[in-house]
């Protein structure tokens, strides 16, 4: 009975050192405060702390009620983490907190909402970072009033020049953000919203991003979330080998991407529910007709729910090229595989299978334009 007794013992005892050995190094519990001071009248005076995920869903992580004008929140955090303060369901904040006590000193006593914070480098980066993009959003946002009146007015050259200096604008913000993004030291900040400057079409800022976190987040939520992310949209880039598609056509034939190798394809996500899909459908059929003679292929992949609409849709559009679907709108799993978001949507591959061009640049003309290049 002793022997057995000591054997169990020493059985936890080993299980017990395994577990421990087997914790991510990085798991060191952070007990830090967060005290928020305020200056001016309180209504109601609750103030909720909400802690958002790496996949940015929102969970109540603890709600305090203000006593002589001051709260203090106690935390435990394993890793650097994104928090958002909703101060009396009038306003919000949100902050980065991680292994340092943190000050937000709020001053409502007048009629414009100030607030400072004290003891995070990373809140200060977001802050920073959010100050840029509201910054870019409010210019964007008068040349959308102007281009909307010019719209009106059929003033088609202010139409153009507003066009124009919303491209340059957007160019300009880009270049911006990204100058001031290298200069952070690795801040969580960046991660989070690396989101506001397409990762897809700065692949290769953020690919760079990703290496430079690597060592030091690499355990972190946040970065599993967005290095995810940065590449699954590498495997969909210029000069990426397209990820197979194998899907079943109206006949319920299966047809793999990869069978049409040797050709140029247009794999195109469309729906027959789409209008601006539609509409696109006529420039495709005009090129498919032209250049399938020289090796051009269609490779289309409905993102329909219903049979009969896609059906439908093939039939009195006259798309004469290969079909398919599962019929699952944009849980489709090629939409999942090629990060569509919305449609229409197309990738130019090339006889080897490797995108050449995507999107807005196989659009009206730019299809044509494309083709004879290759073709011509």
């Amino acid at each position: 009975m002793i022997n057995l007794l000591s054997s169990n013992i020493l059985h936890l005892i080993v299980l017990l050192f395994v577990l421990i050995s087997c914790q991510n190094k990085n798991e060191k519990i952070n007990e830090i405060k967060l005290t928020v001071n305020y200056i001016g009248e309180i209504e109601g005076g609750e103030v909720r702390l909400q802690k958002v995920s790496s996949a940015y869903s929102i969970e109540l992580y603890k709600s305090e009620n203000f006593n002589n004008n001051k709260i203090v929140f106690d935390i435990s955090l394993l890793e650097s983490t994104l928090f958002r303060l909703d101060i009396l369901g009038k306003e919000s904040i949100d902050l980065i907190l991680n292994n340092t006590d943190v000050n937000v000193n709020i001053d409502n006593s007048s009629s414009e909402f100030k607030y400072t914070i004290e003891g995070s480098f990373d809140t200060d980066v977001l802050k920073n970072i959010g100050k840029i993009i509201s910054n870019y959003k409010y210019d964007i946002r008068q040349i959308n009033q102007a281009f909307i009146k010019a719209s009106q007015e059929k003033n088609f050259k202010l139409v153009n020049e507003l066009r124009y200096d919303a491209n340059i604008l957007k160019i300009d913000f880009e270049k911006y953000l990204k100058k001031y993004l290298r200069t952070v030291d690795n801040s969580l900040a960046v991660i989070i919203t690396s989101d506001y400057l397409d990762i897809d079409n700065n692949i290769s800022f953020w690919d760079s991003t990703l290496i430079k976190y690597r060592d030091n987040f690499s355990y972190n939520s946040y970065f599993k979330s967005f290095e995810k992310k940065v590449n699954k949209i590498k495997s969909v880039s210029f000069g990426s080998v397209a990820p197979e598609i194998i899907l079943s056509d109206t006949a319920g034939k299966d047809i793999a991407l990869s069978s049409l190798r040797g050709k140029y394809v247009l794999l195109d996500f469309w729906a027959g529910w789409c209008g601006p899909c539609r509409m696109e459908n006529p420039n495709i059929l005009k090129n498919y007709l032209k250049y399938k003679d020289k090796g051009f292929e269609v490779y289309q992949v409905s993102l329909d729910r219903s049979r009969s609409d896609w059906v439908n849709a093939i039939k009195k559009d006259s798309l004469i090229w290969y079909n398919v679907s599962d019929l699952k709108y944009f849980q489709s799993e090629a939409a999942s595989i090629y990060n569509i978001d919305r449609i229409p949507k197309g990738f130019l591959l090339d006889p080897n299978g490797v995108i050449i061009a995507k999107d807005t640049e196989l659009r009206g003309n730019r299809l044509g334009e494309k083709l004879n290049e290759i073709f011509n």
